[in-house]
């Protein structure tokens, strides 16, 4: 495979934050989701809860933020093979929208029952 480079551990930490960086460059849902992320986590910091709950509250943000990522691959990908309208393009990138919205479905359940144990446990 001409693509696959050899493994190298901080060479990929180096595409890891380079593939970051071009995203929330250039997808503002990405960037939005950082700040409401980076502003909900200094909430919960700052909340008066457990620690664990902390956790499992401030880990839960990071699904939709996966989710853009791949997303975001998927219509990169898209792109990259067809620029004109295909409608297995456009099921592709549906899928790829979907996922983001489940990702916030699964955040929003996990965010709700981490609060509602917190007042009926």
């Amino acid at each position: 495979m001409l693509n696959k480079q050899k493994f190298h551990l901080f060479k990929n930490w180096g595409y890891a934050l380079q593939g970051l960086k071009e995203v929330f460059l250039n997808e503002s849902s990405f960037k939005l989701e950082v700040y409401v992320f980076i502003a909900l986590l200094i909430g919960i910091i700052a909340a008066p809860i457990p620690v664990l709950h902390k956790g499992i509250l401030s880990t839960s943000m990071l699904i939709p933020l996966a989710a853009e990522l791949a997303n975001s691959a998927i219509e990169r990908t898209v792109d990259l093979v067809t620029m004109r309208y295909d409608e297995k393009a456009k099921r592709a990138k549906d899928a790829g929208s979907a996922l983001v919205f489940m990702s916030f479905i699964i955040t929003g359940l996990i965010w709700f029952w981490t609060i509602f144990s917190l007042f009926f446990d």
